[in-house]
């Protein structure tokens, strides 16, 4: 009855409503739909005018292994991976022990899901003083084009209490893990409407004009990582920041890791010596590392909660997961730093394994035994 009454299209909570909601939190303040120019200019920063069909999915399990988030189809491994090292890390918080994080049950993974994308927004994305989500008129919408985005409504929480008891209810659980809703795209016009779109292209951005989060095939960037990561769209992964030019001529500021990493980051590409990964990102707070290969994400980890992520030296059990391969098989990795196996002189050559040549790019001249997984090359 209020079809003329676009905001009332919201299929969740209204503006009409309390100001509680059960559990004690209140609900989110909701704005009005973006207008066309807003919609322009968030689609303008997320890159291409229309995402491809492959990022029409939520963030769900699809049981190839008790932790692992499911990818249909190639194109948003990078949202999807750095959710499932938060995930990972939530586990190693909530699990009483490596088994109990390696065969989590329905009820925990769940939670440490919900856990992931609420820590991503709120803490990081909004510097932990808001999280906006953008909320479609119904849960069917498409939202991977430029004119869909009118209908979104922006849904700002003010604590993480409040965030974290919303996304598990309705509207917000159907919206983000429903597997064949839109909640990939969702997170990512939500992280870009929380930081900014001016943030991130005139602060964050090394270059306003090129800076995406989408690059080319559809394919997350390094700022769209790093926003995930850090709160902040930065174009690189050494430390801090590094300056080129003169004082004569004007100083080009590239910026970096700002701080530790909760999450690590290694890079095939620093294997090729086409990038620098500081240390930050090398030993994160929790073991678990987004692992870019070429141009796929996935995400290494140690099940053992106290396994030291800033040490490089010592052996290491380490599990690797890839979201897209269907990976029935648990895939254990040992890793023995200053081991390099004989007939090898740097350990990147390209007969190894991209996931060897990623990995030895942190734990230096490493062994690394598959114990009997078929090596990924």
């Amino acid at each position: 009855m209020f079809d003329d009454d676009e905001p009332r299209r919201f299929h969740g909570p209204s503006k009409d409503l309390g100001r509680t909601a059960g559990g004690g939190q209140p609900p989110p303040h909701l704005g009005d739909p973006l207008s066309p120019l807003d919609a322009e200019s968030l689609m303008g920063l997320v890159g291409p005018q229309e995402l491809p069909d492959a990022w029409r999915q939520g963030f769900f399990f699809a049981g190839y292994q008790p932790y692992g988030l499911q990818q249909v189809q190639g194109g948003c491994c990078g949202i999807i991976a750095v959710i499932q090292a938060y995930l990972i890390r939530s586990l190693l918080t909530r699990a009483p022990s490596a088994t109990a994080v390696l065969e989590v049950d329905e009820k925990l993974r769940m939670e440490a899901l919900m856990d992931a994308v609420a820590e991503v927004l709120f803490r990081v994305v909004g510097d932990g003083k808001k999280a906006i989500v953008l909320v479609p008129s119904s849960p069917s919408a498409s939202v991977l084009s430029v004119s869909s985005l009118r209908c979104l409504q922006p849904a700002t929480f003010t604590s993480y209490e409040q965030l974290r008891h919303h996304l598990n209810e309705r509207p917000y659980h159907d919206l983000f893990f429903t597997p064949s809703g839109c909640g990939v795209p969702l997170l990512l016009y939500s992280m870009v409407w929380t930081r900014g779109v001016s943030n991130c292209r005139d602060r964050d951005f090394d270059d306003p004009k090129t800076g995406a989060m989408i690059g080319s095939h559809g394919y997350c960037t390094q700022e769209l990582v790093n926003l995930m990561v850090f709160g902040r769209a930065y174009c690189n992964v050494f430390d801090g920041t590094k300056r080129l030019g003169s004082a004569a001529d004007g100083w080009y500021v590239m910026q970096g890791a700002p701080r530790r990493a909760d999450v690590g980051f290694l890079s095939l590409f620093e294997a090729f010596k086409c990038i620098e990964v500081g240390g930050r990102y090398k030993g994160p707070t929790s073991p678990v590392w987004v692992l870019c290969a070429e141009s796929h994400y996935t995400v290494l980890f140690s099940p053992d909660a106290g396994a030291d992520p800033q040490d490089s030296d010592k052996a290491i059990e380490l599990y690797y997961f890839d979201q897209l391969a269907r990976q029935s098989e648990r895939i254990r990795l040992t890793v023995v730093p200053k081991q390099l196996p004989a007939g090898l002189q740097t350990g990147f050559e390209e007969s190894e394994s991209m996931i060897t040549r990623c990995i030895r790019t942190k734990w230096k001249d490493a062994s690394v035994d598959w114990n009997g997984s078929e090596i990924i090359l």
